[in-house]
């Protein structure tokens, strides 16, 4: 094996050349420490170690500048005999001095000496102070011209690594913000070649890190968005950016979905582009809030309108023709108008009811319920149903009373027994049914019906949602009494679930705990 620079005899040709050899050895010692592998603090005292002795100083303080641009002790070592007070003041003001002059300065006092260096960072407009180096030795000495030459390639290898130093904790910033973004953020090449891939990438799209890069973007674009994203990169080209785009991409099971995307064109130091940043956000609950906005307003017109023109219709017969109707046909059309104004009223509390539930939550006045009274309290509202239906109503041992709010309950038992009665068939029976179960009561509602469907079950209690079947067609409704139902018992810490098959019947559930939700 070949010596290294440190072990190699210097050259046999006079004592400058030695000298000169010597302060190189120990200057790329400084860059061995100042560039190595080891973290920048932990390099710091070795490369210190290492300019002191290129300087043949005996004190040396490293200071670089912080994000206010104040100067900041970055290593500090100094002999017992420059430590004294006056020694530390000459010290400061002397790097102060050549900070400020954005030269090297040089003091002596009390037959000491010390020179400072700022480090600079040159750019087009200025010199811009990054730091600054001061060395002092116990016995005052001029600065030659070897040792100037030799404190500026140490001013310049601090600077330098100082500047690696803050790139790499940038990069190391940037690229955990990124990597930690909710939103798929990647970057591809002037060949749409995948270079990066963050966690948001994978888990909005599916595929994972080494399955992503370097293969082309394409394969993230349905086929009928090609022409759109050639169109989108050309104008990226262009103007450099582009906000906001509405689209869909593929995730890795083939499934579409619908991101709002952001593009940025990454160009060096030449002005010359190299790459696109792209960040993609699922978008996929907005465009479903937009479309349950737009089919509530739509669904609040229809059904607001349908009560609102019997009403008013039969109100102007009335005033038109009062005096000619027979006392028995006024009658009939009062008793339409009051039941189409109660429910209207009822619709109207439904819409408030489930802005309600979106804005937090139903309010509860909690109360000792006794839950007898309460079913015989709905069977009695729904005595003339038109269905001619029974009720049956059973109270279980340890299921007499619970803690709730009796008129959010009734509400509950309305919604739940209406519905009931709409399946049942002529004569059928509805059962009301409250059973202890430890420290909770089931309260359930079961009808006669034809049941619900699989898929009709696992989407009955969302907003606006009704069922295909023939009788839910038939039936007027705005498709919010389940999911006012699922607010109201989740308000009591409960929860609620359906059980049915074909041709069986349904039977609501709602599982409360008995003394009430926890505070």
């Amino acid at each position: 094996m070949g010596d290294s620079p440190d072990d190699a005899a210097p050259p046999a040709s006079g004592g400058l050349m030695a000298l000169r050899y010597q302060r190189l050895v120990l200057l790329n010692r400084m860059s061995i420490a100042l560039f190595g592998d080891k973290p920048f603090a932990s390099a710091m005292p070795e490369a210190c170690h290492a300019a002191m002795a290129l300087m043949g100083a005996q004190s040396v303080a490293v200071y670089f500048t912080d994000e206010r641009g104040e100067l900041v002790a970055a290593h500090r070592h100094f002999d017992k005999r420059l430590s004294d007070d006056a020694a530390r003041r000459a010290e400061g003001d002397l790097l102060a001095r050549a900070c400020a002059e954005k030269r090297i300065e040089t003091s002596e006092a009390d037959g000491r000496s010390w020179e400072a260096a700022p480090l600079l960072r040159l750019t087009a407009e200025a010199a811009v102070l990054t730091g600054g180096v001061v060395f002092g030795r116990v016995r005052a000495e001029p600065l030659d011209s070897e040792r100037e030459g030799g404190l500026v390639e140490i001013a310049r290898h601090l600077r330098n690594a100082r500047l690696i130093q803050q790139t790499l904790q940038h990069q190391k910033i940037a690229a955990a913000i990124v990597d930690q973004s909710s939103d798929a953020i990647f970057v591809t090449d002037l060949d749409r070649k995948i270079m990066t891939w963050n966690a948001g990438a994978e888990r909005l799209f599916q595929w994972r890190r080494d399955e992503a890069l370097g293969r082309d973007g394409a394969f993230l674009v349905p086929p009928e968005r090609v022409e759109e994203i050639e169109r989108l990169c050309a104008e990226v080209f262009e103007k450099g950016s582009k906000d906001a785009v509405e689209t869909d991409r593929l995730r890795k099971d083939g499934t579409a979905v619908a991101v709002e995307g952001s593009f940025a064109l990454l160009k060096d130091d030449a002005g010359e582009p190299f790459a696109i940043v792209r960040a993609y956000r699922d978008i996929t609950k907005r465009k479903q809030i937009e479309r349950m906005k737009s089919e509530f307003t739509a669904l609040v017109s229809h059904e607001l309108r349908t009560p609102l023109t019997a009403i008013r219709g039969f109100a102007e017969t009335l005033r038109d023709f009062g005096e000619e109707l027979e006392p028995e046909k006024k009658r009939h059309y009062l008793q339409i108008i009051l039941d189409e104004a109660t429910r209207l009223a009822h619709m109207v509390g439904d819409f408030l009811d489930i802005v309600r539930i979106e804005a937090g939550g139903i309010e509860t006045e909690l109360s000792e319920v006794k839950t007898a009274p309460l079913f015989e309290r709905i069977a009695s509202l729904f005595k003339e149903h038109p269905s001619k239906a029974k009720f049956k109503l059973v109270v279980g041992p340890g299921a007499q009373d619970l803690r709730g709010d009796e008129e959010q309950l009734y509400r509950l038992f309305v919604n739940l027994a209406g519905n009931a009665l709409k399946y049942t068939p002529p004569g059928g029976t509805v059962t009301l049914k409250a059973e202890a179960l430890g420290d909770e009561i089931e309260l359930s509602v079961e009808d006669q019906g034809p049941g619900v469907s699989k898929e009709d079950q696992a989407r009955l209690f969302v907003k606006f949602y009704r069922a295909g079947d023939a009788v839910t067609r038939k039936t007027p409704g705005t498709g919010l009494g389940l999911a006012i139902c699922k607010g109201i018992v989740e308000a009591h810490g409960g929860s609620i679930r359906i059980e049915s098959e074909p041709g069986r019947g349904a039977r609501f559930i709602a599982r409360l705990p008995k003394k009430g939700p926890a505070a």
